[in-house]
């Protein structure tokens, strides 16, 4: 019996040592399933038809979601005793803290048509249900290898936010030559300087082959599109004027440096901080073994050295027992 509850509390402490180490553990596994199933749920919401056929067992397939994640929260806060408050000092149980909190919502808001403010209800009620769906992004906490993606994103911020204000600035100086160029011929893309910037980002992403034809070869050269131009801002506003070579260089310049140059350098960026985590990610992992390995040395050290003591004094006993002669 003593074994048998030895074991029981030493699997105790390791499911609680799991847990609290976001190592695999039978709770996380069942969250993840519970995750994945809550998805589903979410998606046959959209079919209003299937919702209103069957509303009462949504309606409990929600409660029973709302019941196993608040319940998910209390063992892990109960596995931190006795400071149940240390699970708010990790990031990810925060997140999952606040979806859960969010998916709560729908119950306090009033969907009731004869209410005073009905109208305002209702539209907060499909806002705040929408909510549910953010407990797919909780797999994110829980699978380790997209933990590592997130991590390696924020930490790429810093360096991401240089490249992204040199793409800014790249963006914004190309707008203003496009406006001042082009807004006449093609005022849909260039017609201010809001417009002209939305369409160097296109461009960017490589969405420019269109708006490149359009801009050399004049917009009149398509009659469907022109006359879109004319009753959307006017005759005055839109007159036809083809650039065969300026276009072509304008829009190649900016797609070559901004397209394969710059966002180049964000793909760069991440994939060293990627690398980066992984590496001390490796480290962790590397120092917590070794810690474990020396608490066991230690641990088998002070028991030999208990057996080493225990076994003088049975000598020592034994030492002062009456000695026999043999007969």
């Amino acid at each position: 019996m003593g074994t048998s509850q030895q074991t029981s509390t030493w699997s105790f402490a390791n499911l609680r040592e799991r847990i609290n180490n976001h190592e695999l553990n039978p709770v996380d596994n069942v969250v993840i399933i519970l995750i994945l199933l809550s998805a589903v749920i979410v998606g046959l919401e959209t079919n209003h038809n299937l919702v209103a056929a069957y509303p009462a067992l949504f309606h409990a397939i929600d409660l029973m979601f709302i019941v196993a994640f608040g319940a998910e929260i209390i063992i892990k806060m109960a596995m931190r005793m006795p400071s149940p408050l240390r699970y708010f000092a990790d990031g990810w149980h925060i997140f999952d803290a606040v979806v859960f909190v969010l998916t709560l919502v729908p119950y306090f808001v009033s969907s009731d048509p004869h209410a005073a403010e009905a109208a305002i209800a209702l539209r907060s009620l499909r806002l705040v249900r929408s909510f549910r769906a953010l407990r797919v992004m909780r797999l994110v906490g829980e699978l380790p290898g997209m933990r590592i993606v997130i991590e390696t994103l924020v930490r790429s911020i810093p360096q991401l936010s240089i490249v992204a204000a040199l793409m800014g600035c790249l963006t914004y100086t190309y707008a203003v030559i496009g406006y001042n160029l082009f807004h006449l011929n093609d005022p849909r893309h260039f017609g201010n300087l809001g417009a002209s910037c939305l369409t160097m980002f296109g461009c960017a992403l490589g969405e420019f082959n269109d708006v490149m034809r359009l801009q050399m070869d004049g917009s009149a050269t398509d009659e469907g599109y022109h006359e879109m131009l004319v009753e959307t801002f006017g005759k005055s506003a839109v007159h036809s004027e083809p650039f065969p070579v300026l276009a072509p260089l304008f829009f190649l310049t900016f797609v070559l440096i901004a397209g394969l140059t710059i966002l180049n350098f964000f793909v760069g960026t991440i994939l060293t901080e990627l690398d980066n985590v992984r590496t001390e990610i490796k480290q962790e992992q590397l120092e917590e073994a070794t810690s474990k390995i020396d608490k066991i040395v230690e641990e088998e050290t002070e028991q030999t050295a208990e057996l080493a003591g225990i076994l003088a004094e049975l000598r020592e006993i034994k030492a002062r027992l009456p000695q026999h002669p043999a007969s």
